[in-house]
């Protein structure tokens, strides 16, 4: 009886996962996907970035940076300024994001992410969020939205959430439908090449594809000493319809 149990519920799974996979496009079986990495100022704790050779890296090509500018209602990355000017200085589209506290006032966190966002950069903004709220999953998920309305409303562009796996599928799916998701499930490899390359590709049990695919966070990219993030898309987020996302005064 418990085998037939558990192989009633591993059919189930099954079933959800090739359900879950059917409709999205594979990053792994693209050719012509963009490869990207993130950071923040644990990046610049040794030795600066040097983008130079970042731009130069051929293992991954490097398309595009997310840089943390804020975190919380008061936090702010001391490294965010020479990471955002020196990847664009060496041809790299720059985007912003922002570190989402749960037990914070959503609305004091957007107004410190306003007040040190000078320009979003060639991508839509990015909210990150990791951790549940002591205050219930309902609140964190009316704070989450109170912060990507405000964030709307003053770019005009829909920001991008950010979150890891598990996380997205017990706390956020099927509840910002009309938002774009950055979902991280990553190799788990320390070791080169395989830190490097792209392993498991994503499952959210709501269907919902994902736009971003943080696949590493343990990547080897020249110029950066130590780990970085690797993220892949499949298509460009910095086309030229989207170009009112470059100046912002």
């Amino acid at each position: 009886m418990k085998n037939m149990l558990f192989l009633y519920l591993l059919f189930i799974i099954s079933s959800i996962n090739m359900g879950c996979m059917k409709d999205c496009e594979s990053f792994k079986n693209n050719n012509e996907v963009l490869y990207g990495i993130d950071v923040s100022h644990y990046q610049n704790q040794k030795t600066k970035i040097n983008w130079k050779l970042v731009s130069e890296n051929n293992n991954p090509k490097v398309s595009f940076a997310y840089i943390r500018i804020t975190m919380g209602k008061d936090g702010r990355d001391e490294a965010f300024e020479y990471n955002f000017q020196e990847a664009k200085k060496y041809g790299i589209k720059v985007g912003v994001y922002h570190y989402y506290r749960p037990n914070e006032n959503s609305t004091e966190q957007v107004e410190n992410f306003f007040k040190y966002t000078h320009s979003i950069g060639d991508l839509p903004p990015v909210l990150d969020i990791e951790e549940k709220s002591r205050f219930g999953s309902k609140n964190l998920r009316n704070g989450l939205l109170n912060f990507l309305q405000l964030v709307e409303n003053k770019y005009q562009v829909k920001p991008i959430i950010y979150a890891h796996q598990r996380f997205y599928n017990t706390y956020l799916r099927n509840k910002f439908p009309e938002y774009e998701i950055w979902i991280a499930r990553q190799n788990g490899h320390k070791s080169f090449p395989d830190n490097n390359t792209m392993k498991k590709e994503p499952i959210l049990l709501d269907n919902k594809c994902p736009k971003i695919w943080q696949y590493s966070g343990t990547g080897t990219v020249n110029g950066i000493n130590g780990n970085v993030d690797l993220n892949v898309m499949n298509d460009s987020i910095w086309s030229s319809e989207q170009s009112n996302l470059i100046p912002i005064e």
